[in-house]
């Protein structure tokens, strides 16, 4: 059998190095003392653990200090040579050197050397084991590497086991098989709750409601049970599942939050009470996966189950809420993911069904039969004239859109031509600088774009051997440039969405819902994500060099601007600009203080040439606009780009003795440089 470390349990040496942390550690006993009364109320144990990977400056072991109100709370070690398994011990720094401390949770299981046998078993054993009342007992796994740990040292070495002195508690606690006492593990799912009984739940909060004193919790594993509130999908009501009643019917206040699911009987509500509400409206938030200790089902008002979780009467100090932040070890967290998987995947799976339906009956005419509300047959009467009126003004429309847009520039070029006067009533100077836009590392001299761009810099020597080009360095610089174009074309898509990663990503490909596959369970969320997708700045540029003769070919380069960077340059935060035409406006009105009337430009260049041609060509050069050059940070990095290298191969055929071309496809590769913008404002 394995005799390797349980999981969860870390080495004494690897513990050493993580301070203040709580940690689970196996080892053997090297040195003890009784326990003692400290120099509180409560009593202390001293003891020394060591295993295989210890090698520190003290020879006994790490030292482990233990507290307790009950000297029969104590670790019942009897001599050494005991293996002692510690779970929630907390890893401290105490004059000068690291030592174990007990928490108000920390448990223990003590296995004495006389039960270990001196050699592995070939088969599963159950060793005598003490263990705290309220610790959980050692499974298989932690049973073997007991006997391995003991079975590591000078078994010669062992001190005879001590009994405490006669009244003291510790007498009492058994060696053989502990106690007949069989501690019933609390863990439950929702589905198999009862009344007047206490269990521990591990799953997702959906909705949260702080008051005075308590917090409430809406709680799921996504598991159903009769005994609960019954929250209506959209379809069957208004969507906004239970506001008084299981039916709706006292549901007076319509401008109460959405319900967004899980819908059905699934949702259980806990009331957090004392310090468990203090630290649940501290740090719980929604969709956070919580473990819950202890909590107390019963009846609610409404003859519905619910659950109530107060402070442990023994440990009033101890908070029974544990956010499971780092989930991807936890198996129970990885369960109730798969069965909201499962549940997404239903939900989408009948809503897709009612979109064909409803789409069957458009194409039957069946929706006609339907008699429409007065707010849909005003609706249906203004779609019907905007689009009359679109028939009408089809012929108008291109040529008005351009004259529209002629005006509007012209009117924001006579704008920024103002500014520029009003700001600069002295003489012209050589090479006068855009007001309007402020660089940073203004002490750094700026370089020409041609310089920025060449591969002067990137040839490398070694002392021995022969030269290369490296593709890419990071290097800084600063340029004096105007904007010539910017991609996208368009400028509602300079903002784009960033969706967040999906939290069904711990579950590893190998592991399989009921109803699918990871792959097919993977796009479930995907509207949710849009909607709750972080929106980002991501455009691009192409500056050309400013320096130089007017009439002398100038090198251009293309930077993109993202990230914190184009925020540092809008000074706006990225948002859906397709649904707001305010944020569009402001954004047009900044870029024009960048760029001047390019816009405009590329707009008159793009509808004369589908007037000439009929169809839209490709993008050239847009004539440089009237704006004067600004300067602006550019650093250089490089990204991973795939290409396909084709080799080909001549075979001849024995048989027509004809050339046979073999063409392979090699995914290659390789490093392209880029740069981006950076350390510019536009005031």
């Amino acid at each position: 059998m394995s005799s390797t470390i349980p999981r969860g349990f870390l080495e004494i040496n690897s513990a050493l190095s993580r301070l203040n942390a709580e940690v689970n550690l196996m080892g053997v006993v090297t040195d003890f003392l009784a326990p003692c009364i400290s120099r509180g109320t409560d009593s202390m144990s001293s003891f020394s653990i060591a295993d295989s990977s210890y090698g520190g400056v003290y020879d006994d072991g790490l030292k482990v200090r233990f507290f307790r109100p009950l000297a029969s709370e104590m670790p019942a070690i009897r001599g050494t040579g005991d293996v002692v398994l510690l779970r929630g011990i907390k890893v401290k720094e105490w004059k000068g050197m690291t030592i174990g401390l007990s928490t108000r949770g920390t448990s223990w299981v003590v296995f004495p050397a006389e039960s270990i046998p001196t050699k592995a078993p070939l088969s599963a054993v159950q060793l005598k084991n003490v263990k705290q009342a309220r610790g959980l007992a050692p499974t298989l796994c932690e049973m073997q590497y007991a006997i391995s740990l003991c079975n590591s040292r000078d078994r010669s070495t062992f001190t005879a086991p001590s009994f405490p002195p006669t009244g003291s508690a510790v007498a009492l606690l058994p060696l053989d098989p502990p106690s007949t006492v069989q501690w019933r593990d609390k863990f439950s799912l929702v589905k198999d709750v009862n009344v007047d009984t206490f269990y521990d739940l591990v799953g997702q909060v959906v909705r949260l409601y702080p008051t005075s004193g308590r917090v409430e919790l809406y709680f799921t594993d996504y598991t159903g049970n009769c005994l609960l509130w019954n929250y209506l999908e959209p379809d069957d009501g208004d969507g906004s599942g239970r506001e008084g009643d299981e039916y709706n019917y006292s549901a007076g206040n319509s401008a109460k939050r959405k319900w967004n699911g899980p819908y059905g009987k699934m949702t259980l509500t806990v009331t957090l009470w004392g310090n468990n509400a203090c630290y649940g409206q501290q740090h719980i938030k929604e969709n956070d996966f919580v473990h819950l200790r202890n909590v107390h089902i019963k009846w609610s008002k409404d003859a519905k189950v619910e659950g109530s979780l107060h402070a442990d009467r023994r440990y009033p100090d101890r908070i029974d809420v544990t956010i499971l932040a780092n989930n991807e070890d936890d198996n129970r967290v990885k369960d109730v993911l798969r069965r909201k998987r499962d549940y997404q995947k239903k939900l989408n799976n009948k809503a897709g069904d009612c979109a064909r339906q409803t789409k069957a009956f458009k194409r039957k005419g069946m929706e006609d039969d339907k008699p429409l509300s007065k707010t849909q047959a005003r609706k249906k009467q203004k779609r019907k004239q905007e689009s009359k009126h679109l028939a009408r003004s089809k012929d108008h429309g291109e040529e008005g859109q351009s004259e529209k847009e002629n005006d509007a520039g012209e009117d924001r070029g006579c704008r920024f031509r103002e500014k520029q006067t009003l700001d600069h009533r002295s003489p012209p100077q050589k090479q006068e600088l855009n007001n309007n836009i402020r660089c940073a590392h203004h002490l750094i001299p700026p370089r020409p774009v041609s310089s920025i761009i060449s591969l002067d810099k990137h040839a490398n020597t070694p002392p021995k051997g022969a030269s290369y080009i490296l593709p890419f360095q990071n290097i800084k610089s600063r340029a004096t440039v105007r904007v010539i174009d910017f991609f996208p074309p368009k400028l509602v898509d300079f903002a784009v969405p960033r969706p967040k990663a999906s939290e069904y990503a711990i579950l590893s490909d190998n592991d399989c819902s009921e109803s699918g596959s990871d792959q097919q369970s993977s796009d479930l969320d995907d509207r949710s994500e849009v909607e709750d997708a972080q929106w980002e700045w991501r455009f691009g540029l192409v500056l050309e060099d400013a320096l130089g003769a007017r009439h002398q070919e100038k090198a251009n380069i293309e930077v993109y601007i993202t990230g914190q960077d184009a925020e540092g340059l809008l000074k706006l935060e990225a948002e859906d600009l397709r649904k707001s035409p305010a944020a569009l406006d402001t954004l047009r009105e900044k870029l024009f203080l960048l760029w001047g009337d390019l816009e405009e430009r590329k707009a008159r260049n793009a509808t004369a040439l589908k007037q000439v041609n009929g169809n839209s060509a490709s993008p050239t050069k847009v004539e440089a606009p009237r704006v004067k050059p600004f300067q602006c940070c550019i650093k250089e990095y490089g990204v991973k780009k795939r290409i396909q290298r084709i080799t080909e191969e001549n075979a001849i055929d024995s048989e027509d003795k004809r050339g046979d071309e073999r063409v392979h496809e090699l995914n290659d590769w390789v490093w392209e440089r880029k740069w981006r913008m950076f350390g510019s404002t536009i005031s």
